[in-house]
């Protein structure tokens, strides 16, 4: 199959000033992977990013305690993540499940604990939506892989039964 073009990914987030044009970059990180053999790695797009002059520049963050403090954040986000509580009640079995979820609130985005942003319904729709398009981009990633055709007619038809207002 060959390449017809470049897209970035839908709700693809970069850092501001990044030259945004989804066929430069698309074409350059080709040239790279033809460069080395068919394979492409972080190290390669990151030392080629390096020159000032690469389409690729603009998209990492060059001040390295302003870098610093962002991988920081990611560690932390990880760490967020990370966490499970284990849910007891008498007449139940202990349940275990992560204990914070995300809530993509504009510029304050943060994380709440699970129960808590489940039980109410402003941060229950966010969260349904989230993993709505979540589940969209998973299926999109995957849509020509025919071992997964079954597990899409169960996603459809479970789609059915969902309210309109988690699938925006």
């Amino acid at each position: 199959m060959k390449i017809a073009g470049f897209e970035f990914a839908e709700g693809a987030r970069f850092q501001k000033g990044a030259i945004q044009n989804a066929t430069l970059v698309g074409q350059h990180m080709e040239l790279l992977r033809q460069q080395q053999k068919g394979e492409l790695t972080p190290e390669d797009v990151l030392s080629d990013a390096r020159n000032h002059n690469s389409p690729l520049h603009s998209f990492f963050e060059w001040d390295d305690s302003a870098a610093a403090h962002q991988h920081r954040l990611n560690q932390a986000r990880g760490l967020i993540r990370a966490v499970v509580a284990v849910y007891v009640r008498e007449d139940q079995p202990a349940v275990r499940a992560r204990a914070y979820v995300h809530i993509p609130e504009g510029e304050t985005s943060h994380y709440r604990e699970s129960g808590h942003a489940m039980s109410m319904a402003k941060t229950r729709k966010l969260v349904l939506q989230r993993a709505w398009r979540e589940l969209q981009a998973w299926r999109e990633r995957y849509r020509d892989l025919k071992e997964f055709s079954e597990l899409f007619d169960v996603v459809d038809e479970t789609i059915k039964h969902l309210p309109k207002s988690t699938r925006q």
